[in-house]
């Protein structure tokens, strides 16, 4: 696995799915983080301009290129695992879902909801819900992140997290007007005013992108990135992502073998074919890439998006899919034994999504998670 350290040169802008045309009442919306997708694209477009030619990559005669980053219509052996905030050298993973953000004397402070059985009648089958003892007025967990090591303990130990950073933490935002201009006469076109919000990191921030095993990016200085195709530099450094120390996830597998209960965050967004719930689903079972069968109990995801882009090869917009948001979370039980290896396999990192895993889409890592005593 390599390390990728990506950091603009100016301000950026990554777009979102809805068609803009400028006009006078024309705002461009900016999302960030980026899409898992927009970063394997622009490390893919790097390294076939460091290495070779668009023209050489569009007839697959460079084999080199072509065993990685594949053709216009076909995969190369390129995946992108994982994106992610960073500061120096401090990953900031998304706060999970089942998380209750609360103001408390001008700072935040988020508590976990617990996972109770709920024995009221209801129109759902499941009798698992994610609750809370508290009745503060609470604030929406998405865009918010917590360093690491934080992140990891809290989850270890089912704890409030108080160190928590929002976008403004790594990004400030600029508002830029402009004017359309006519390529052929090179002037303005009247009417055609344009604003749009780009973005600066501050404070050492950056974006980290961690690649499978294969290509090196030594070569590869450079990236064109977002909206305009911005320059953003690339350093590659030789680092694994490791998420859990064997001591960690021992005491993960302890658990999980002790309650048979473990819960899935999502790290990135997802791509789920029926919405807010993959392909793979009978009823309340689960059915795992890797094999394991699990059943559903409960879940915090945030409203799915639609996610789309447009299809440079074909030339047309990509069909419009689901994708639910990074920091969603869903809680299991693991029935079977037979099943408990392929959890354990998969607690450093699995991708769960209908579809572009090796874009990165549908990281998560797996925890043990605890029943409350308490009933609804």
């Amino acid at each position: 696995m390599t390390k990728l350290v990506l950091t603009p040169v100016d301000t950026f802008f990554f777009k979102n799915h809805h068609a803009t045309q400028a006009g006078e009442a024309t705002v461009m919306e900016s999302i960030f983080p980026p899409r898992p997708n927009t970063i394997y694209g622009a490390l893919r477009a790097a390294y076939i301009y460091a290495y070779s030619t668009f023209d050489d990559f569009a007839r697959g005669s460079d084999e080199q290129v072509r065993r990685w980053m594949g053709t216009p219509t076909e995969r190369g052996q390129f995946c992108l695992h994982y994106c992610t905030l960073a500061k120096e050298d401090v990953l900031f993973f998304p706060l999970p879902f089942d998380y209750q953000v609360i103001e408390e004397e001008k700072s935040l402070k988020a508590y976990p909801l617990q996972l109770v059985r709920d024995r009221k009648l209801s129109s759902s089958s499941s009798m698992w819900r994610l609750a809370s003892s508290r009745r503060d007025k609470t604030k929406s967990p998405q865009h918010y992140y917590v360093p690491m090591e934080e992140w990891k303990q809290a989850l270890l130990e089912n704890k409030p997290i108080s160190s928590l950073c929002s976008l403004s933490s790594f990004i400030a935002w600029e508002d830029k007007v402009g004017i359309q201009l006519d390529t052929s006469s090179r002037t303005a076109q009247k009417g055609l005013l344009y604003r749009v919000a780009k973005g600066r990191f501050v404070d050492g921030a950056s974006l980290v992108a961690f690649v499978g095993d294969g290509p090196d990016f030594s070569d590869v200085k450079w990236a064109r990135i977002g909206g305009e195709n911005r320059p953003w530099s690339v350093r590659q450094q030789p680092e694994m992502l490791r998420i859990w120390n064997p001591d960690e996830k021992k005491r993960i597998e302890q658990d999980i073998e002790r309650t048979r209960l473990a819960k899935i965050i999502f790290l990135s967004p997802a791509i789920f074919a029926n919405g807010s719930r993959p392909i793979a689903m009978d009823g309340d079972r689960w059915t795992w890439p890797n094999g394991a069968v699990v059943t559903w109990l409960a879940a915090s995801i945030g409203r799915p998006e639609l996610y789309g882009g447009w299809d440079i090869v074909r030339h047309r917009p990509k069909p419009r899919k689901w994708m639910v948001p990074a920091g969603s979370v869903i809680y299991v039980k693991i029935e079977r034994d037979d099943d408990l290896p392929h959890v354990f396999s998969a607690l450093d990192g699995v991708h769960f999504t209908d579809e572009g895993a090796e874009e990165g889409f549908g990281f998560a890592v797996i925890t043990s998670a605890k029943e409350s005593e308490e009933e609804l």
